[in-house]
């Protein structure tokens, strides 16, 4: 059977991490970044032993430390040695709709496919997609506690920034020529040489990596930008005609995005039922309990 490194990023709510890694834990590895701002103490207690924690950062949404803690994890999977067949990105407050059997045949069955979504961005007229790459970003990576002045200082540079004449080319420089940049979401599944890849570029694509720290969550930009515009492309998904929203990025889960995202309850089993989706998001622990009990019992039912 093949075997998997799921790279998880966590900033809360470690007993569901936990129920996370025991319901996957089938010829499957687990490798962890926790933010810098959260108590590691319950994660380390709960989940010693059982998952590979990597150097941690200080984690804002929307900031470049996003793409970090991906290179992290990449490099802690890859410096592994171990042939995983499929490298999954996940965040903590995932859980799997499919038995652990379902999923490793379904990455089976599509051995070479690269599950990463992608919207071409620079080719694309939606105006407000644009601005994402089109405008300088700055300030989230600020490791400040007090959110609500640092969003302050956020909104008011993206204000001036779109007042100023100062604008962004719509493409990036990748070996030194001019590629397309692409869009979608950070939850992907990718083949082992597809990580190998998207980690070199990560290392080395000097370039690229300083105009994707100034754009609009790089962690939905940089990586995608890499892979399709590299000898994977052809496997990966590309999306196409107008945009209708994040989850038609999101190839692998469920999400309902909104102003916040959708805590999944039991209320939404049928939704999930019928998602045709291999993993949920956001599962939290005291609120989605009893839908974590009938997915499992579903789970554990599809193996017999």
């Amino acid at each position: 059977m093949s075997r998997i490194a799921y790279m998880i990023s966590a900033y809360q709510d470690a007993p569901h991490l936990h129920r996370l890694v025991q319901a996957l834990d089938d010829q499957a590895d687990f490798y962890v970044h926790l933010d810098l701002k959260a108590d590691e103490t319950p994660f380390k207690a709960l989940l010693h032993g059982k998952v590979t924690f990597v150097r941690r950062h200080w984690v804002s949404w929307g900031g470049w430390q996003q793409v970090e803690y991906q290179k992290e994890l990449l490099k802690a999977v890859l410096e592994s040695g171990i042939a995983y067949t499929r490298i999954v990105c996940l965040s903590a407050q995932d859980y799997p709709l499919w038995s652990n059997e379902k999923i490793h045949r379904f990455f089976d069955e599509h051995a070479d496919t690269e599950f990463m979504a992608g919207m071409n961005l620079s080719c694309c007229d939606n105006l407000l997609q644009l601005q994402k790459i089109t405008r300088y970003h700055f300030f989230r990576d600020l490791p400040w506690r007090n959110q609500w002045l640092k969003d302050k200082l956020i909104v008011a540079s993206r204000h001036l920034m779109g007042w100023l004449p100062f604008k962004k080319p719509v493409t990036v420089q990748i070996e030194g020529k001019k590629a397309d940049v692409y869009f979608g979401s950070d939850y992907w599944a990718i083949t082992l040489p597809c990580a190998r890849y998207v980690y070199e570029k990560l290392c080395n694509e000097t370039p690229a990596i300083n105009y994707f720290r100034t754009s609009f969550v790089p962690s939905e930009l940089c990586v995608q930008t890499f892979v399709f515009n590299s000898p994977f492309a052809p496997k990966a998904l590309l999306f196409g005609g107008p945009y209708t929203g994040l989850h038609a990025l999101t190839p692998l889960h469920y999400i309902v995005y909104g102003p916040s995202i959708h805590i999944m309850t039991a209320d939404d089993l049928s939704a999930l039922q019928t998602s045709g989706k291999m993993f949920c998001r956001k599962v939290v622990s005291g609120l989605s309990d009893s839908l974590v009990q009938t997915l499992e019992k579903q789970r554990n039912n599809e193996d017999l």
